[in-house]
């Protein structure tokens, strides 16, 4: 779960999000119910199974600024994610 801030798309996670059908409610569906992890560079990125839509998870990817969230990309997964 992600504190509330304000939320922002980067022209970036706009332009994934239209290639590939994701809404801003999936996106913060993704943020709301997602699993949470570090990338290796600091950024947060989430993921999530939303039914129906994908065969695999949803990655959204987000850089934190003081006051607001940053998205700074939103796409499927190709495949399955290894444990």
């Amino acid at each position: 779960m992600v504190e509330q801030k304000d939320i922002k798309f980067s022209r970036h996670a706009k332009r994934r999000m239209k290639l590939y059908g994701l809404s801003e409610e999936d996106v913060l569906n993704v943020l709301k119910n997602g699993s949470k992890e570090m990338a290796k560079d600091g950024k947060l990125f989430f993921l999530h199974d939303i039914k129906g839509k994908f065969k695999f998870p949803v990655k959204v990817i987000t850089a934190q600024g003081d006051k607001t969230l940053i998205i700074v990309s939103a796409y499927p997964l190709k495949k399955r994610r290894k444990k």
